[in-house]
Protein backbone atom coordinates (compact mmCIF):
# COMPACT_ATOMS: atom_id res chain seq x y z
CA UNK A 1 0.00 0.00 0.00
CA UNK A 2 1.07 3.54 -1.15
CA UNK A 3 1.62 6.43 0.88
CA UNK A 4 -1.23 8.02 -0.88
CA UNK A 5 -3.75 4.88 -0.21
CA UNK A 6 -2.60 4.26 3.20
CA UNK A 7 -3.60 8.44 4.26
CA UNK A 8 -6.73 8.03 2.51
CA UNK A 9 -7.46 4.46 4.39
CA UNK A 10 -7.06 6.11 7.71
CA UNK A 11 -9.06 9.26 6.93
CA UNK A 12 -12.22 7.21 6.38
CA UNK A 13 -11.63 5.40 9.43
CA UNK A 14 -11.47 8.81 11.36
CA UNK A 15 -14.34 9.69 9.41
CA UNK A 16 -16.50 6.57 10.18
CA UNK A 17 -16.12 7.15 14.41
CA UNK A 18 -16.63 11.16 13.47
CA UNK A 19 -20.02 10.38 12.17
CA UNK A 20 -20.77 8.23 14.97
CA UNK A 21 -20.45 11.15 17.17
CA UNK A 22 -21.84 14.00 15.45
CA UNK A 23 -19.15 15.00 13.74
CA UNK A 24 -16.75 14.95 15.97
CA UNK A 25 -13.39 13.34 16.44
CA UNK A 26 -11.09 13.39 19.79
CA UNK A 27 -7.27 13.64 20.02
CA UNK A 28 -6.96 10.39 21.15
CA UNK A 29 -8.84 9.02 18.87
CA UNK A 30 -6.80 11.04 16.20
CA UNK A 31 -3.28 10.18 17.44
CA UNK A 32 -4.41 6.62 17.95
CA UNK A 33 -4.98 6.47 13.83
CA UNK A 34 -2.41 8.79 12.79
CA UNK A 35 0.25 8.67 15.79
CA UNK A 36 3.51 10.35 13.62
CA UNK A 37 1.74 13.86 13.44
CA UNK A 38 1.53 13.84 17.33
CA UNK A 39 4.90 15.55 17.71
CA UNK A 40 4.57 16.94 14.11
CA UNK A 41 2.84 20.04 14.40
CA UNK A 42 2.93 20.66 10.39
CA UNK A 43 1.29 17.29 9.70
CA UNK A 44 -1.08 17.93 12.63
CA UNK A 45 -2.59 20.94 11.08
CA UNK A 46 -3.14 19.56 7.52
CA UNK A 47 -4.84 16.64 9.20
CA UNK A 48 -7.10 19.23 11.37
CA UNK A 49 -7.56 21.52 7.98
CA UNK A 50 -8.60 17.87 6.83
CA UNK A 51 -11.10 17.37 9.05
CA UNK A 52 -12.61 20.94 8.84
CA UNK A 53 -13.17 21.08 5.62
CA UNK A 54 -15.00 17.80 5.82
CA UNK A 55 -17.23 19.52 8.70
CA UNK A 56 -15.36 17.31 11.70
CA UNK A 57 -14.24 19.15 14.20
CA UNK A 58 -11.35 18.01 16.76
CA UNK A 59 -12.79 17.56 20.42
CA UNK A 60 -15.60 20.07 19.59
CA UNK A 61 -18.48 20.45 17.35
CA UNK A 62 -17.11 23.25 14.38
CA UNK A 63 -18.82 26.42 14.69
CA UNK A 64 -22.41 26.78 13.24
CA UNK A 65 -21.46 29.32 10.78
CA UNK A 66 -18.61 26.58 9.44
CA UNK A 67 -21.43 23.82 9.29
CA UNK A 68 -24.07 25.76 7.69
CA UNK A 69 -24.37 25.53 3.92
CA UNK A 70 -24.59 28.34 1.64
CA UNK A 71 -28.30 27.92 1.47
CA UNK A 72 -29.21 27.20 5.06
CA UNK A 73 -26.63 30.38 6.00
CA UNK A 74 -28.96 32.51 3.17
CA UNK A 75 -32.11 30.82 4.71
CA UNK A 76 -31.13 32.06 8.03
CA UNK A 77 -30.05 35.45 7.01
CA UNK A 78 -33.30 36.33 5.32
CA UNK A 79 -35.76 34.57 8.28
CA UNK A 80 -33.44 36.62 10.77
CA UNK A 81 -34.28 40.05 9.09
CA UNK A 82 -37.76 39.23 8.91
CA UNK A 83 -37.35 38.90 12.89
CA UNK A 84 -35.22 41.52 14.04
CA UNK A 85 -37.80 43.56 11.92
CA UNK A 86 -40.01 43.03 15.33
CA UNK A 87 -39.17 44.96 18.84
CA UNK A 88 -37.93 42.20 21.33
CA UNK A 89 -39.69 42.38 25.14
CA UNK A 90 -37.97 43.31 27.93
CA UNK A 91 -37.50 41.28 30.66
CA UNK A 92 -39.73 42.94 32.86
CA UNK A 93 -42.40 42.74 30.18
CA UNK A 94 -42.06 39.27 28.60
CA UNK A 95 -42.21 37.92 32.74
CA UNK A 96 -45.37 40.67 32.75
CA UNK A 97 -46.87 38.90 29.48
CA UNK A 98 -45.59 35.48 30.54
CA UNK A 99 -47.64 35.09 33.63
CA UNK A 100 -51.05 36.41 31.74
CA UNK A 101 -50.22 33.83 28.95
CA UNK A 102 -50.36 31.30 32.07
CA UNK A 103 -53.31 33.08 33.00
CA UNK A 104 -55.28 32.40 29.62
CA UNK A 105 -54.92 35.63 28.02
CA UNK A 106 -54.56 34.79 23.88
CA UNK A 107 -52.85 38.07 23.40
CA UNK A 108 -49.76 37.94 25.72
CA UNK A 109 -50.06 34.16 24.69
CA UNK A 110 -49.27 35.85 20.80
CA UNK A 111 -46.64 38.07 22.05
CA UNK A 112 -45.24 35.29 23.94
CA UNK A 113 -44.92 32.97 21.00
CA UNK A 114 -43.09 35.93 18.96
CA UNK A 115 -41.65 37.01 21.45
CA UNK A 116 -39.76 33.66 21.51
CA UNK A 117 -39.25 32.89 17.69
CA UNK A 118 -35.27 34.28 18.07
CA UNK A 119 -35.00 31.34 21.03
CA UNK A 120 -35.64 28.85 18.56
CA UNK A 121 -33.31 29.81 16.06
CA UNK A 122 -30.73 29.91 18.64
CA UNK A 123 -31.50 26.14 19.58
CA UNK A 124 -31.72 25.04 16.62
CA UNK A 125 -28.20 26.42 16.43
CA UNK A 126 -27.63 23.94 18.64
CA UNK A 127 -28.51 21.00 16.39
CA UNK A 128 -26.66 21.72 12.87
CA UNK A 129 -25.10 19.27 11.28
CA UNK A 130 -26.67 16.23 12.76
CA UNK A 131 -28.48 15.42 9.31
CA UNK A 132 -31.31 17.92 9.69
CA UNK A 133 -31.56 21.13 7.37
CA UNK A 134 -31.56 24.46 9.50
CA UNK A 135 -34.86 25.46 8.28
CA UNK A 136 -36.44 22.21 9.26
CA UNK A 137 -35.17 22.08 12.89
CA UNK A 138 -36.43 25.79 13.38
CA UNK A 139 -39.86 24.75 11.78
CA UNK A 140 -40.40 21.90 14.13
CA UNK A 141 -39.34 23.88 16.98
CA UNK A 142 -41.74 26.83 15.95
CA UNK A 143 -44.74 23.95 15.74
CA UNK A 144 -43.86 22.78 18.81
CA UNK A 145 -43.55 26.53 20.74
CA UNK A 146 -47.25 27.09 19.66
CA UNK A 147 -48.16 24.07 21.41
CA UNK A 148 -46.07 24.39 24.03
CA UNK A 149 -47.48 27.85 24.86
CA UNK A 150 -51.20 26.55 25.35
CA UNK A 151 -50.02 24.62 28.13
CA UNK A 152 -48.87 27.29 30.21
CA UNK A 153 -51.74 27.22 32.71
CA UNK A 154 -50.16 24.66 34.14
CA UNK A 155 -46.89 26.15 35.27
CA UNK A 156 -46.74 27.79 38.83
CA UNK A 157 -43.94 30.37 37.83
CA UNK A 158 -43.18 32.18 35.07
CA UNK A 159 -39.57 30.80 35.32
CA UNK A 160 -41.45 27.38 34.97
CA UNK A 161 -43.15 28.50 32.12
CA UNK A 162 -39.92 29.35 30.51
CA UNK A 163 -38.50 26.25 31.07
CA UNK A 164 -41.40 24.17 29.56
CA UNK A 165 -41.05 26.43 26.38
CA UNK A 166 -37.13 25.63 25.92
CA UNK A 167 -37.75 21.97 26.51
CA UNK A 168 -40.51 21.60 24.05
CA UNK A 169 -38.20 23.47 21.71
CA UNK A 170 -35.40 20.95 22.16
CA UNK A 171 -37.64 18.12 22.70
CA UNK A 172 -39.23 18.51 19.15
CA UNK A 173 -35.50 19.30 17.46
CA UNK A 174 -34.04 16.30 19.03
CA UNK A 175 -37.04 13.63 17.91
CA UNK A 176 -36.85 15.22 13.92
CA UNK A 177 -32.85 14.41 14.25
CA UNK A 178 -34.31 10.69 15.81
CA UNK A 179 -36.34 10.41 12.82
CA UNK A 180 -33.59 11.37 9.92
CA UNK A 181 -32.07 8.35 11.32
CA UNK A 182 -34.86 5.70 11.83
CA UNK A 183 -34.45 2.44 9.71
CA UNK A 184 -34.95 3.99 6.06
CA UNK A 185 -32.63 6.27 6.28
CA UNK A 186 -30.17 3.49 7.85
CA UNK A 187 -31.47 1.26 4.94
CA UNK A 188 -30.34 4.09 2.45
CA UNK A 189 -26.61 4.58 3.96
CA UNK A 190 -26.22 1.05 4.04
CA UNK A 191 -27.50 0.69 0.02
CA UNK A 192 -24.57 3.09 -0.44
CA UNK A 193 -22.31 1.20 1.51
CA UNK A 194 -22.93 -1.69 -0.39
CA UNK A 195 -23.21 0.09 -4.07
CA UNK A 196 -20.00 1.84 -3.18
CA UNK A 197 -18.36 -1.56 -2.45
CA UNK A 198 -19.23 -3.62 -5.30
CA UNK A 199 -18.33 -0.94 -7.75
CA UNK A 200 -15.03 -0.79 -6.15
CA UNK A 201 -14.41 -4.41 -6.43
CA UNK A 202 -15.78 -4.38 -9.77
CA UNK A 203 -13.42 -2.34 -11.07
CA UNK A 204 -10.65 -3.60 -9.78
CA UNK A 205 -11.89 -7.53 -10.83
CA UNK A 206 -11.91 -6.04 -14.32
CA UNK A 207 -8.48 -4.69 -13.81
CA UNK A 208 -7.00 -7.83 -12.47
CA UNK A 209 -9.05 -10.02 -14.51
CA UNK A 210 -10.25 -12.01 -11.41
CA UNK A 211 -12.07 -11.71 -8.37
CA UNK A 212 -10.18 -9.60 -5.35
CA UNK A 213 -9.70 -10.30 -2.21
CA UNK A 214 -10.64 -7.67 0.81
CA UNK A 215 -6.87 -7.36 1.40
CA UNK A 216 -6.53 -6.16 -2.35
CA UNK A 217 -9.50 -3.87 -2.00
CA UNK A 218 -8.35 -2.23 0.93
CA UNK A 219 -5.02 -1.17 -0.52
CA UNK A 220 -6.74 0.11 -3.74
CA UNK A 221 -9.60 2.10 -2.22
CA UNK A 222 -8.60 3.04 0.98
CA UNK A 223 -11.77 1.32 2.53
CA UNK A 224 -11.20 -0.31 6.05
CA UNK A 225 -11.64 -4.04 6.40
CA UNK A 226 -14.77 -3.50 8.99
CA UNK A 227 -16.34 -1.38 6.05
CA UNK A 228 -15.40 -4.32 3.55
CA UNK A 229 -16.70 -7.31 5.40
CA UNK A 230 -20.06 -5.12 6.86
CA UNK A 231 -21.38 -4.88 3.24
CA UNK A 232 -20.32 -7.93 2.48
CA UNK A 233 -22.52 -9.46 5.14
CA UNK A 234 -25.42 -6.96 3.99
CA UNK A 235 -25.54 -8.86 0.68
CA UNK A 236 -25.36 -12.64 2.41
CA UNK A 237 -21.98 -12.75 0.83
CA UNK A 238 -23.34 -11.81 -3.20
CA UNK A 239 -20.71 -9.59 -3.74
CA UNK A 240 -19.53 -11.35 -6.96
CA UNK A 241 -15.95 -9.80 -7.54
CA UNK A 242 -14.92 -10.66 -4.01
CA UNK A 243 -13.29 -13.45 -2.80
CA UNK A 244 -14.88 -14.27 0.21
CA UNK A 245 -12.73 -15.68 2.87
CA UNK A 246 -13.91 -18.86 4.88
CA UNK A 247 -14.52 -17.12 8.29
CA UNK A 248 -17.33 -14.71 6.20
CA UNK A 249 -19.09 -17.99 4.76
Amino acid sequence: MNDKQDFIRRINELTEIALDQENVIFEDQLFAIFPEIKDDKAKFDVIKEYLTAKKIGLNDKLPVDVLLTKEEKNYLDFYLEELNEKTPLTKGEREAFMLSAMAGEENARALILEDTLKNVVEIAKLYVGQGVLLEDLIGEGNLSLVTATATLGACENAAEAEGVLASAIMDAMQDLIAEAGDESGKEEKLLKRVNKVSKAAAELAEALGRKVTIEELMEESGMTRSYIEAAIKLTGNAIEDIEIPDELK
